[in-house]
């Protein structure tokens, strides 16, 4: 692992046709060079707190969202460990949430049937907190519930 040069990013994404997303972004500014270069997503994380006093992805989200509109396919990790956890990340502009180190324990324990099990009860709380809010699908998620301060 390394840092690449935005020529190395350019680079690599013209030796593919496929979509390509960079994972690690943390700032508006760093969203807007992905968009420029041709990255179609981004994955905003801080390594799962490996970066101490990085930003929490989730209160860069909003801001990164607004600058980018559309353009990029955001991603977020980092802190999810619940369907409410989701659902604060969606209704902050998040396109999809990347769940990981929350079911490394259950993968140890309990193995790909323990993993499925957590997964299917995470969508349970997230469709349970999308009808206490009246948000019929993942496109129709309202960013005035959430209040930054409370997480």
């Amino acid at each position: 692992m390394s840092v690449k040069s935005l020529d190395r990013m350019k680079e690599y994404i013209g030796l593919t046709d496929l979509p390509f997303v960079i994972k690690g972004v943390l700032s508006v500014r760093d969203a807007l060079i992905c968009r420029d270069i041709g990255i179609k997503g981004i994955v905003v994380s801080h390594h799962a707190g490996r970066l101490r006093y990085a930003v929490p992805p989730l209160m860069v989200l909003p801001e990164i969202r607004k600058a980018v509109g559309k353009d990029l396919t955001i991603f977020v990790d980092c802190t999810v460990a619940s369907g409410l956890d989701v659902y604060k990340a969606m209704a902050l502009g998040a396109d999809a949430v990347s769940v990981g180190k929350h079911l490394m324990p259950i993968l140890k324990e309990q193995g790909a049937e323990g993993v499925a099990d957590r997964i299917t009860e995470m969508t349970r709380e997230l469709k349970g907190a999308m009808a206490f809010t009246g948000v019929r699908d993942t496109k129709s998620f309202d960013p005035s519930v959430i209040h930054l301060r409370n997480f």
